[in-house]
């Protein structure tokens, strides 16, 4: 019995003193992870990766380095996926709970499947990955916060935008379409449209050869203009006000 019980003890303590050990090295490793050295290292390498994507744009840069451009960003992939195995392992359920870290794992996971053609441009994904570096210098730190709080502005802008142009190109069809190959469908008409919004040539290549049959069709055009000048200065305004409201509110 005793024996048995000295073997007991053993046992726990041999376990024990795996956890301790276990708990040391996450904390070590929690650490380093969290240090600016690792960050700077993991920034350089990123940096260095998309030197590489772009040469591998290059024909001339292919025809001679191709293979040694190719191992370079397999290393970088390499160094990435270590760099997600080391995070599960020292954050563990802590992990999920920065954005940033889902985000790292999400581009990472995606972008780790060379051969298949659906996920080779999600690659270039992983310089993104920036965003979350950059992030931590201050005065880059209020562009993304000016850019977080102009985002629900801009998707209204933009729901507000497609609707509108839907309805003006749907019309656009069935007035213009008959004729114009600009006009014949939604899709064709959005496009033109867009054109259209950018003042991009649009009296010159798009109204006055739609009004030269379409003498009246001018009103139409104007109406366009005006209304998406009405929209991008609405957009500007309500963007103004809430960086206004947003640094009255931190002072």
């Amino acid at each position: 019995m005793a024996k048995e019980k000295t073997v007991k003890k053993a046992k726990i303590s041999k376990k024990s003193v795996k956890k301790v050990l276990i708990n040391d090295d996450r904390r070590l490793l929690n650490k380093l992870l969290t240090t600016q050295s690792f960050d700077l290292f993991i920034m350089g390498i990123i940096l260095a990766d998309a030197v590489v994507l772009g040469l591998m744009t290059s024909d001339i840069m292919n025809v001679y380095f191709y293979q040694g451009l190719f191992l370079l960003d397999r290393l970088f992939m390499g160094i990435f996926i270590v760099e997600m195995l080391l995070k599960l392992y020292a954050f563990r359920g802590s992990f999920f709970k920065s954005g940033w870290n889902v985000f790292d794992l999400i581009i990472v996971g995606a972008s780790s499947f060379p051969s298949m053609s659906a996920f080779i441009i999600l690659r270039t994904f992983r310089l993104f990955r920036l965003f979350k570096y950059i992030n931590k210098f201050s005065g880059v730190t209020g562009v993304i916060a000016v850019f977080m709080e102009l985002l629900p502005a801009l998707v209204s802008f933009c729901a507000v935008f497609l609707v509108s142009f839907y309805v003006f190109s749907i019309m656009a069809v069935s007035m213009f379409g008959d004729v114009f190959i600009s006009f014949e469908n939604v899709g064709s008409a959005m496009f033109t449209l867009m054109q259209v919004f950018t003042l991009d040539g649009w009296a010159s290549t798009i109204a006055r050869p739609v009004m030269d049959i379409y003498p009246n069709a001018w009103i139409f055009f104007v109406a366009v203009v005006l209304f998406s000048f009405l929209l991008v200065i609405s957009f500007i305004n309500c963007t103004f006000i809430r960086i206004l409201k947003s640094n009255l509110k931190t002072k």
